[in-house]
């Protein structure tokens, strides 16, 4: 009851909690109370409905009322783990259990961020990949895959590793299987051989084995610098031919009704949808107006814009390669209009794009882009934009090399393998080259025509002498008429003309 008689409003404050371990929300520290709000509003901003943010909250305030410690030195890798035992022992129902334990998660999440403490890189399942292969193998990988991680990024290196992995452990796990691999020396053209009939009988494409191949060679030429003694004539081997795909861009028509669908998201009341269009609009922009590949638009970062110079940095993409990228105002405008939704931005990252508070995963993209295309008719994959910016900006008339420097390509070549010419463009080349060859070819009429005789010159110079001249200009004509007739001498041309005396 309060002064007046009346029964106080609910609210968990006045609660103590039947747990006597976890320490009632009105004794906590002021710091703690303002940071449980604060974790609260992150879950409502990112669009999370009523019941997960109470219970994600349930799961906060009994975490924080039991370990009992500043927000900022709870350690989101020993604290809730010992908190979570603790809830295990209680005698909670399996539903309840599931609940709290994504909690814990997003909780987790909440505390990295806040205190500016990142994640633990996820371990590598080493048995799963590396288990069974010899131990000086194993060795060797490992040495291999550390060496190739100094050049990655941090926030990919996992994701790299494990595809590192995949290519290499699968072929050499077969191969130690099927004959002895007691050295590095025993792996020879006949082992791969021997593999490759095995793969492609099995229906593996030639460009996937091709793909296998290059991270074989890759480990033996990193053992060869190391002075370790390996089969020179696998280093040999060539790879498979493989069709090289035709440029897979999007239609125009496609594209306007995929980009109409993602503005119609955008345009949505509901704030989490409104969000989550404004944001696929930005990327979806930044890919066809930019040419950004997926990777890319993933860890791009708020520094990385460039608002005045209207372009981003890209650092370190595809083949460890910088560049500059520049933005198209429908672009501009997207990613304001995103930015304005995006959150509070000391409870996330410095990533550009955020989803439920983290980086988007490697298959955000695509599947967005297929919820999308499902609505509209449209079967289109991340990197079909890439293809289209690329298409698109070569029909429109820019040059090659400008788009061998947007897209980042080393060799041009790779470049034009991206686009595709317009029937239309090509088409319109032709004749507008051809215009150029013809008006070359197709001379004047007086061009073409013989040049005046000498002595026709001559006579025109007599007509002009019987006109008013001065002193200079009747000299000038004279000359000429002299120099004239003097050529006319050496080279024994008859006049058919009457020539005057130079005195007449």
């Amino acid at each position: 009851m309060n002064s007046q008689g009346r029964k106080r409003r609910f609210h968990f404050k006045n609660i103590r909690p039947a747990d006597p371990a976890i320490r009632c929300f009105g004794d906590w520290l002021p710091e703690n109370r303002g940071f449980y709000a604060n974790f609260r509003r992150w879950l409502q901003d990112t669009g999370y409905g009523e019941v997960a943010v109470m219970l994600y909250s349930v799961f906060a305030r009994q975490a924080i009322g039991f370990i009992d410690k500043p927000y900022w030195i709870i350690d989101p890798e020993e604290d809730l783990p010992r908190f979570w035992q603790h809830l295990c022992n209680r005698s909670l129902s399996a539903h309840t259990l599931t609940g709290y334990h994504k909690g814990m998660r997003k909780f987790a999440e909440y505390l990295r961020l806040r205190n500016q403490c990142p994640p633990k890189p996820k371990a590598i399942n080493w048995d799963y990949f590396t288990g069974t292969l010899p131990a000086w193998l194993q060795e060797d990988i490992r040495q291999f895959l550390l060496h190739c991680q100094r050049s990655w990024k941090p926030e990919r290196a996992a994701e790299r590793s494990n595809s590192m992995l995949s290519h290499l452990a699968g072929p050499l796990r077969w191969m130690a299987e099927h004959y002895p691999l007691d050295d590095i020396r025993d792996l020879t053209p006949q082992v791969w051989y021997a593999y490759l009939d095995h793969r492609l009988g099995a229906g593996i494409l030639p460009r996937t084995t091709n793909a296998t191949l290059s991270s074989l060679k890759h480990l033996l030429h990193f053992l060869r610098e190391r002075e370790r003694p390996v089969c020179e004539r696998f280093l040999m081997i060539d790879y498979l031919d493989a069709n090289s795909k035709l440029p897979r861009d999007v239609p125009i028509d496609q594209l306007r009704r995929l980009l109409h669908e993602i503005q119609s998201q955008a345009n949505v009341a509901h704030a989490g949808l409104h969000r989550l269009g404004r944001m696929d609009l930005a990327w979806f922009l930044l890919m066809l107006h930019s040419g950004l590949r997926t990777g890319e638009v993933r860890f791009l970062r708020l520094q990385d814009i460039d608002w005045t110079g209207h372009k981003v940095r890209i650092e370190q993409a595809k083949g460890l390669k910088d560049r500059l990228v520049y933005l198209s105002q429908a672009t501009l405008d997207a990613l304001h209009g995103y930015l304005e939704v995006r959150g509070l931005q000391e409870a996330l990252s410095e990533h550009v794009f955020i989803f439920r508070h983290k980086p988007l995963s490697l298959s955000y993209c695509s599947e967005r882009l297929r919820t999308y295309g499902k609505r509209c008719g449209v079967v289109i994959t991340p990197h079909q934009l890439r293809h289209s910016c690329a298409t698109l900006l070569l029909n429109s008339g820019a040059p090659v090399l400008t788009v061998q420097s947007i897209l980042g390509h080393k060799w041009v070549d790779t470049t034009l393998g991206y686009a595709r010419l317009y029937d239309g463009t090509v088409a319109a080349d032709y004749y507008a080259a051809m215009a150029s060859i013809e008006q070359r070819l197709a001379l004047p009429e007086d061009r073409l025509a013989a040049p005046p005789a000498v002595g026709q010159l001559i006579a025109l110079l007599d007509s002009l002498r019987s006109g008013t001249l001065n002193t200079s200009q009747s000299e000038a004509v004279r000359q000429l008429r002299a120099g004239l007739l003097a050529l006319a001498e050496r080279e024994n041309v008859i006049w058919d003309v009457k020539v005057h005396p130079p005195g007449g």
